[in-house]
């Protein structure tokens, strides 16, 4: 009679560490991403013309993962004086965010005139203006992403605000700027 040598069996502990290997793996690889810091460097009013506001928007993202993240576009919403609307706009911006290092976005944000009497309001207070652009950086891939606020405030000087003014409504005669 043959007797068949005896089969091992994984013990308990050799199939929880192997369990938890894998689910540790699984984990890594399935996080969300942590959104980067965004800290606004600057915003320049680049022009104003009739169709609207250009402004570029600089700001330096810190990637705190261990993996490299994609900036997929930028959201920006500018507003005059605290208190008038200029509307928001969103630009596709492809930009890499290397893992553990700080990099510059600029992006350009073009927003067509949303509110012409008030744009007149501040060209006749003949006072320099402030404005914030306040948006979202979107990063990520197709099945992950995550989006970061930011915040940038600036001034607007009497003299690109009659400008801006001029250049949207031609024929108005404005105070020049002192």
């Amino acid at each position: 009679m043959h007797v068949a040598p005896a089969r091992s069996r994984p013990t308990a502990y050799a199939v929880a560490v192997v369990s938890l290997a894998l689910l540790s793996l699984l984990s890594i690889a399935c996080s969300k991403p942590v959104a980067p810091t965004l800290a606004p460097e600057k915003v320049e009013l680049t022009s104003f013309s009739a169709a609207g506001v250009n402004v570029n928007v600089h700001l330096a993202a810190t990637n705190p993962n261990r993996n490299d993240l994609e900036v997929r576009s930028m959201t920006g919403k500018v507003r005059l004086d605290g208190k008038f609307d200029l509307g928001s706009t969103t630009v596709d911006k492809a930009v890499t965010l290397p893992a553990g290092r700080t990099t510059s976005i600029e992006a350009p944000l073009a927003l067509p005139w949303a509110n012409i009497p008030a744009l007149l309001a501040l060209a006749a207070a003949q006072r320099d203006v402030p404005f914030e652009v306040e948006g979202t950086v979107n990063l990520g891939g197709d099945l992950l992403n995550v989006s970061a606020p930011f915040k940038i405030t600036e001034t607007a000087t009497h003299a690109q605000i009659v400008r801006a003014t001029s250049a949207s409504l031609p024929g108005l005669a404005l105070p020049a700027a002192p």
